[in-house]
């Protein structure tokens, strides 16, 4: 938070800047000014938390600053005010323009400290709060829009989606990223929307479909992904009104953006269970992995990890696996003097006869061989 520390005598800025410990206390001094007139052209172009102003000064009082700074909305800044005098009055009138505490100098550090770590906490507070009234609204807007566009859509409803072949075909060019396929079907379902006739409402309720579907799609990539960031992304899309008047462009425009989203969501998605799927083998490297019981731990289908795998590191999961296990061996043969047969069991091979055929076939020789060719 910065502050901004207001008095016409030098020696008090300089002991309010060094009375506590403002970067502890998540505090910023921006500027120390000596009057009200400088401090009024530093908050109109500097974005302040807190004044810290004393009342009497020349040019324009601390009173004169806040009251012209609160009338004018130029600063949101929380004012603290500082006094020589032990006068009721000014307490009283500071108070009621809206000053967060009243200071006598000299300023107590304790008083000091209380103040401003009620300010901090408050401001956390306001923020936390703004930010839940954010996700609030908006989970509100995505799920109103949502609404409004599917309504009662429900299995008695299919009869009023004349056009369903080609959404679905629409959805599926959408699901594979397919951008030529995407427009050639937009145009296809507003040409066949025209061609038959259909009033806005039936338009409006196809699209309804559409929509319906592609939340469905975007789900299906995660069954953890956040159903409330799906309906904002379509909602912050810029599409909804000119896509219910019947835009073209401004529906395959959509579709290219979601059929990336979608695309961003798979490619995440498959990033994260390959990640851990391989800090899985060099934690548990020793134990009994199979690529089936990592499809059930990450809740993947298991042929598609399989191929997911091997796109990403070019062999089987059984292949790497062993290739790091043979690894793991290697190193334990060439570093300690543990006995072949142990070694075998420490990367997971209970059968020390399929080890050594193992090691073989990806070493080149055998496990005491190469441990004499390197400790020799």
């Amino acid at each position: 938070m910065k502050v901004l520390i207001v008095d016409d005598e030098p020696f008090i800025t300089q002991g309010l800047s060094v009375l506590i410990d403002w970067e502890k206390e998540g505090y910023e001094i921006a500027a120390c000014l000596e009057n009200g007139r400088d401090a009024y052209k530093f908050l109109k172009e500097n974005r302040i938390d807190l004044v810290l102003t004393d009342i009497r000064m020349p040019e324009m009082s601390g009173l004169d600053l806040m009251e012209k700074v609160k009338e004018e909305g130029i600063s949101d800044a929380a004012f603290v005010i500082m006094s020589g005098y032990d006068d009721f009055g000014y307490a009283q009138k500071a108070l009621r323009m809206g000053c967060v505490d009243y200071l006598l100098k000299p300023v107590d550090e304790g008083e000091l400290l209380e103040i401003i770590r009620n300010l901090s906490i408050n401001e956390r507070s306001r923020q936390e709060e703004e930010e839940r009234h954010k996700e609030i609204e908006n989970a509100y807007r995505g799920r109103n829009m949502i609404s409004r566009l599917i309504g009662t859509y429900d299995s008695e409803s299919t009869g009023k989606i004349i056009c369903n072949e080609v959404l679905d075909k629409l959805v599926r060019a959408i699901e594979v990223n397919d951008a030529e396929e995407i427009g050639r079907l937009v145009h296809a379902f507003y040409r066949e929307a025209k061609n038959k006739g259909l009033s806005d409402e039936s338009v409006n309720f196809n699209i309804s479909y559409l929509l319906f579907q592609l939340i469905r799609i975007a789900s299906e990539q995660d069954e953890d992904v956040n159903h409330e960031e799906i309906m904002n992304f379509i909602s912050e899309s810029s599409f909804e009104e000119s896509l219910l008047k019947g835009k073209s462009d401004i529906m395959i425009r959509f579709c290219l953006e979601y059929a990336e989203y979608i695309s961003q969501l798979r490619k995440s998605s498959v990033r994260s269970v390959l990640s851990d799927v391989e800090k899985e083998i060099r934690e548990h490297y020793a134990e009994n992995l199979s690529l089936r019981e990592m499809s059930k731990k990450f809740y993947i289908n298991n042929a598609y990890l399989g191929q997911m795998f091997k796109k990403k590191y070019g062999v089987s999961f059984k292949d790497y696996l062993t290739d790091y296990r043979i690894k793991e061996a290697a190193r334990l043969l060439a570093g300690t003097d543990r006995k072949i047969i142990n070694i075998a069991e420490d990367v997971g091979y209970k059968d020390s006869d399929y080890f050594v055929q193992k090691f073989i076939e990806r070493m080149g020789c055998t496990p005491s061989n190469y441990r004499k060719e390197k400790q020799s």
